[in-house]
């Protein structure tokens, strides 16, 4: 009995992921269904659920050795060798480079990229580049445990100057502060995952970084980071904070039932809440005790304010002031909106920017530089090149 009820459970999630169902979409659940094809006759919902838990991400369960992947109950060589073959799928670049035909496009790879989408993907052009680099994203709507931000934050001026995410993480366990080796493993993989969640060390934030350690300017481009990396984080900003600033604090229940009323089965409702706080406290974005959360808007550093503008505005060129006034990850700094537009002619005095336009109904900013250009001029100073 016991058995059908197992088979029972697999099928039925195959069958939801067919669907294309949300639910069957988090983490631990794909995971799950990984497993089943290489694990027969046994629950593997823990063990999804304990290796999820241990090295902090899907994507880091997926780029750990056979040999760390082997430690965990259960799994065999066959099972490990069937997800680094499910890692190495997602990584493989769909590019004729091996044909020796020129590259177009920059392809952008994710760790969902192989489950049935609503909508189909868009490819977004870049410019000529002898290489491709491989950009690894996260569905934003999944809860997350820890928020690790204030560490991150810490431990950013001090990273190796390399793009490998394999080195940062090396480094991050030997140098964090938590005495278990597994709990530095476990937010070594968070914090390289939010700080750099396109997947590789992109040096901008590097460089930021180990030029403004210890300031807000730093702690408000790491949330930003996290933003980016966790969307859930802004999504709660969105639909909780930013309706109550009027009143300018409210209860922690309020974000716990927000999430439950979300994701009604999940298990996790409380730690995810926990961490939403932590990392807006570890910012400076709001202050917080055991029951409430007290927030406003706030004004606006302007060396994280030209980090932002340039990450979300990457290309150089002219832009509609509006589409930065609406933005939501700069909406979710909690930043004053009536200082945008002056932060913006300060970005043109200093020389950040090129020029900014109001006449009649056609407001405009134009950017200049790349966000690696822009990030080197802010290290300089903001001189003119």
């Amino acid at each position: 009995m016991a058995e059908k009820q197992k088979e029972g459970h697999r099928q039925r999630l195959r069958e939801r992921f067919l669907k294309g169902e949300d639910g069957v979409f988090s983490e631990e659940t794909l995971l799950e269904i990984l497993l089943t094809y290489a694990i027969p006759q046994k629950d593997v919902q823990p063990t999804a659920k304990q290796m999820i838990h241990s090295l902090g991400s899907l994507s880091a369960v997926l780029n750990s050795s056979v040999e760390t992947l082997c430690k965990f109950d259960g799994i065999k060589e066959n099972t490990a060798v069937l997800i680094k073959l499910a890692d190495r799928i997602r990584r493989h670049p769909d590019d004729k480079e091996s044909a020796g035909e020129p590259v177009q496009e920059e392809t952008q790879i994710s760790i969902f990229d192989l489950l049935p989408q609503k909508e189909e993907a868009q490819k977004v052009p870049s410019k000529a580049k002898p290489q491709r680099r491989k950009s690894i994203t996260r569905r934003g709507t999944e809860l997350f445990g820890k928020a690790v931000l204030k560490e991150a934050i810490q431990m950013l001026p001090l990273l190796p100057d390399t793009e490998s995410l394999d080195e940062m993480r090396a480094f991050l366990r030997a140098n964090l502060h938590f005495s278990a080796e597994q709990t530095r493993q476990r937010n070594a993989n968070y914090i390289t995952r939010r700080l750099f969640p396109g997947g590789y060390a992109d040096k901008p934030l590097r460089l930021f970084g180990k030029a403004f350690p210890g300031t807000q300017d730093l702690r408000e481009v790491c949330f930003y980071r996290f933003l980016k990396a966790e969307p859930l984080e802004a999504e709660i900003i969105e639909a909780i904070l930013l309706p109550n600033l009027g009143s300018g604090r409210l209860g922690r229940e309020r974000i716990r039932k927000f999430l439950i009323e979300k994701f009604p089965a999940a298990g996790s409702i409380g730690d995810c809440a926990k961490a939403a706080v932590d990392a807006m406290t570890a910012a400076g974005i709001a202050k917080a005790d055991r029951t409430k959360i007290l927030f406003s808007y706030r004004d606006i550093p302007i060396r994280s304010f030209a980090f932002i503008l340039h990450s979300e505005f990457p290309e150089p060129g002219m832009y509609d002031i509006g589409k930065a006034e609406e933005n939501r990850f700069i909406r979710a700094m909690l930043w004053n909106p009536e200082r945008l537009l002056p932060s913006l002619y300060e970005l043109r005095n200093r020389g950040w920017i090129s020029k900014l336009s109001e006449i009649d109904s056609v407001r405009q900013f134009s950017t200049r530089y790349t966000l690696s250009e822009a990030v080197e001029r802010l290290v300089a100073g903001g001189k003119k090149a």
